[in-house]
Order: structure tokens, then sequence, then C-alpha cells
């Protein structure tokens, strides 16, 4: 017997030219329909946890090698013998969007990678020491405390406190933030002077690193 609950169609999948993720966007899909679900047929209220915290999983860059495997076969159930078409709906778009963009999966889950730095596992956040005018709006607005700076100086954000949620890149009023991948631009290890920083050979931070050592 098929569920009858009304739900919300899904947003369509916009395409990788676009900036969009597919794992993101699979996770999002599943995170909708699980928590619509109305929790009677096993396959809806389980397996769309499931295949979401698989999903998760790779966007935390914590992929297991048989994560591909486990959510097709998974995807593949919920689509041909879930008794709700939310959740056999949205199995069809994920396995459709996987078919499509099989080698960004196998990016993500055998590199860590994610050629739109979407997923938080993928990418690091830094201060572009060219462009940040220390003006300390960032400072202000991290929840984690990870950023530290002052007047007229180039701020520097700790990887390991930061969260990644963002919120420095979006009110950064100059641009500064950016996400990196595996290959972070350098940036200064100690708070230097905006403007000091990689303007000539022994200038801003690398200038004060050789002087501790002589």
């Amino acid at each position: 017997m098929m569920c009858t609950q009304s739900y919300a169609t899904f947003e369509p999948w916009q395409g990788l030219t676009s900036g969009a993720c597919p794992v993101n966007y699979c996770m999002t899909i599943m995170k909708q329909a699980k928590e619509t679900s109305c929790g009677q047929c096993v396959l809806c209220r389980e397996g769309t946890w499931q295949v979401f915290e698989i999903t998760k999983s790779i966007i935390e860059g914590k992929a297991e090698s048989d994560d591909y495997t486990l959510l097709t076969d998974l995807l593949e159930l919920i689509r041909d013998h879930a008794g709700c078409e939310m959740a056999s709906s949205g199995a069809a778009i994920c396995l459709e969007v996987i078919a499509q963009t099989h080698d960004e999966w196998d990016l993500h889950i055998r590199r860590k990678r994610c050629t739109n730095l979407v997923c938080k596992g993928s990418f690091t956040i830094y201060v572009d020491p060219s462009t940040c005018t220390g003006c300390g709006q960032c400072i202000a607005k991290c929840p984690e405390g990870a950023i530290t700076g002052g007047r007229d100086l180039i701020h520097i954000i700790d990887p390991v406190k930061c969260s990644k949620t963002l919120a420095c890149i979006f009110i950064c009023p100059v641009g500064a933030i950016k996400k990196a991948g595996p290959l972070k631009p350098k940036v200064p290890e100690t708070l230097v002077p905006v403007g000091s920083f990689g303007n000539a050979p022994g200038e801003g931070d690398g200038k004060r690193r050789r002087r501790r050592r002589e």
C-alpha cells in the first residue's frame, strides 16, 4: 500500500558547472525525505536515514571504500520497493545524478576531494594576505573564535578551531576569506601589517622568521 502523504517537490540538480556538488545534493534530498517521512514504511523511514548518513560521512571526508556500492544498493531498494512516493522519487533522482557524476563520487570517496569545494572535508579556509584590510569584521562573526588579528593586521585563521560555518566568508567586505583545496596558498604564520606580506623577498612574515634563526 502506497503512502498518500503529500510532499514538496525536490529542487532540480543544477550540474557541476553551476558550482553544485552531487554528493551534497543527494544528501539534501535524503534529509528532506527522512524528515518528511510518515514512518510507516521501513525503507522510507530507515533507508532514507541510512543514505543520509552515508552521504554525510562522504561530505565530511570520512568515506569508506565500499560506500559507493552500499549507497547505490540502498537507493535501488528504496526506488523499487518503498511504499512512499516521496522516498522512491528521491531515490530515483539520486541514482540518476550518481550515474551522471560517477567520477565526482569516486573523487570524493577515494581522494576526499570535491571539485567545487562544497563539502567540508575537502577544503580549508584562509585569509588572502594580499586582500585583507584588517577590518576585524570576520573576528567578531566567527562562532569558534578561530580568527586572530587586529586593526590593520592581516588576519589568520586557525584550521584546528575552524568549523567551516562560512560565516566569515559572507561577512568579509572585500572577499579576502577564501576556500582552498589540497594546496593552500602561502599565508603569514604570525600577525603582520596589512600590505607587508609577500611584497618583496625578505619582507613580512618570511623576514621575521629569518631574524629569529640568526
